[in-house]
């Protein structure tokens, strides 16, 4: 009987400290998407039109976590340019940005997304697998692997080129995959 006790008082202590463990994992993912957006932001030489104005980084639709880590980025500069946050609700609100990442569950919307961006000096950025191998799709995947807790990069060689962006070696050196 005691053991059943003791056993019915570990049991909800467990499952919080599981809880507990899973929410650090999800945060530690976007926590390492947002060191690796800044990096990009440092590794990247951004074409003329992206050097006026504050350096955007956006998001579209709804990635509170994300959004929590990325504003943490806007003490920080890019060259000149401060960096300026913002998230789109919606693919209706989409403006233009230096970096736009777009989730896995927006992904199916690309065409859209690019277009309301508008301009080829917008990075864009998303977490779906496969998103940078795509033609029309993102310029870098930010990848994460569950498996071994770890970000993979991945990054479309031909729509940087294309975009005009002038890519560090140390950057493609970091990437998982490059096509």
């Amino acid at each position: 009987m005691n053991r059943t006790k003791a056993f019915s008082f570990f049991k909800p202590l467990a499952l919080v400290l599981m809880l507990m463990l899973s929410i650090n994992a999800n945060a530690q993912k976007e926590r390492l998407q947002t060191a690796l957006i800044y990096q990009l932001t440092r590794l990247v030489e951004w074409c003329p039109e992206g050097k006026q104005g504050n350096f955007v980084v956006a998001i579209v639709g709804n990635e509170p976590t994300l959004l929590t880590e990325l504003l943490a980025l806007q003490v920080r500069r890019v060259g000149t340019q401060q960096i300026e946050v913002k998230s789109f609700a919606s693919i209706g609100d989409v403006t233009k940005a230096n970096i736009l990442f777009i989730p896995e569950s927006m992904f199916d919307n690309v065409e859209e997304i690019t277009a309301k961006a508008g301009g080829e000096c917008t990075m864009l950025i998303s977490d779906k697998v496969g998103a940078a191998r795509r033609g029309a799709g993102a310029d870098v995947s930010l990848v994460y692997n569950t498996r071994v807790s770890k970000l993979e990069l991945e990054i479309n060689r031909g729509n940087m080129r294309s975009k005009g962006f002038s890519v560090n070696d140390q950057l493609y050196n970091l990437a998982t995959n490059i096509y």
